[in-house]
């Protein structure tokens, strides 16, 4: 018997090659320009953007039936590029989450996967203590980009900057909700 319940939890080194699969997937649907996300197959995400992560302690996963359906790294890490903006909710870095790297297996999108993670996170980032929950999205990637403020985040900016050490500059939106 299956359990079709998502569950997440903390990632495994079980799961890198199910997360680094998910990364392929994305970045095969970009170069063939069905998306258009802004990430560089050959930079990030890549399988080392996942293994730094778990051996951080900050890789999480969403399986379904034990499968592996999306992963998020969750921690206190603000991006130099966070840095740019005015945020209205200044606490102590260490009181803010931070979302990265959100992804979802192209055969599971459009059933509430990306929002179900981000409730995840925030609750995670209640039971840390934090006061405040950021994230960020290149403008390109339409979806999570219109998803966010429906979420309650507000936007805090948009600039273009360096980020992930991807070749070119990108224009990053960063978004922040208070908890």
């Amino acid at each position: 018997m299956t359990n079709s319940t998502p569950i997440i939890r903390k990632a495994t080194s079980d799961d890198i090659t199910a997360v680094s699969r998910i990364y392929s997937m994305i970045h095969a649907l970009e170069q063939s320009g069905t998306v258009s996300i802004g990430w560089n197959p050959d930079v990030y995400p890549i399988p080392a953007t996942a293994v730094t992560a778990l051996n951080a302690d900050s890789l999480f996963v969403m399986t379904i039936d034990d499968e592996v359906v999306a992963s998020a790294i969750m921690n206190h890490e603000q991006p130099a590029a966070y840095s740019l903006v005015e945020w209205k909710f200044v606490v102590p870095g260490d009181r803010v989450g931070v979302l990265h790297t959100l992804v979802v297996n192209p055969d599971f999108g459009n059933r509430g996967i990306g929002k179900l993670f981000v409730s995840f996170f925030e609750d995670y980032c209640r039971s840390l203590g934090c006061e405040v929950a950021r994230l960020d999205t290149q403008v390109k990637n339409a979806r999570p980009f219109a998803m966010y403020p429906k979420l309650g985040y507000l936007l805090a900016g948009i600039r273009e900057t360096e980020f992930q050490n991807l070749p070119e500059k990108i224009t990053l939106a960063m978004f922040e909700k208070k908890l």
